[in-house]
């Protein structure tokens, strides 16, 4: 599934969402926000049910399990807000999911035998070049969370 979701989740009895652009990102490695809009980050491990989800451009709810009432209204009030500003968010949350992917590639090939063929000025671009996109990730995250 590809487009712009709205994932319910979770963790340990505590109801979290996060906005994300669904791409096989794994859950674990995901944000959350509590329904208070606090950020909660899933610590490695912690187990994650998924409740439901919201596709933005349809507006089409559809739910595993439960009746989460008003957790769901405050998430139809926080979706019914300022339209530039959730283009806004969304946007953010393309570029860093599309970010992510490209640091687990990057990730990848440097642990591959390609990567210890190139020179070793090479490599160290490579790893500099890893570090700074993910400083660049952690930054949108917190604009991502802020600006929400």
């Amino acid at each position: 599934m590809v487009g712009n979701m709205l994932i319910i989740a979770e963790l340990k009895n505590t109801k979290v969402y996060h906005a994300f652009t669904y791409r096989g990102a794994a859950i674990s490695d995901m944000q959350y926000l509590d329904d208070k809009g606090n950020l909660v980050r899933n610590p490695q491990g912690m187990s994650v049910n998924f409740v439901g989800s919201y596709f933005i451009p349809t507006g089409e709810w559809r739910f595993e399990q439960g009746d989460y009432g008003s957790f769901i209204e405050y998430l139809r009030n926080h979706l019914g807000g300022n339209k530039e500003m959730q283009k806004h968010i969304i946007e953010l949350t393309r570029e860093r999911d599309d970010l992510g992917l490209k640091i687990s590639k990057l990730k990848k090939f440097m642990k591959s035998d390609d990567f210890y063929n190139l020179d070793k000025d090479d490599q160290e671009r490579l790893k500099a070049q890893k570090s700074v996109m993910k400083a660049y990730k952690h930054i949108l995250n917190e604009r991502i969370y802020w600006e929400d």
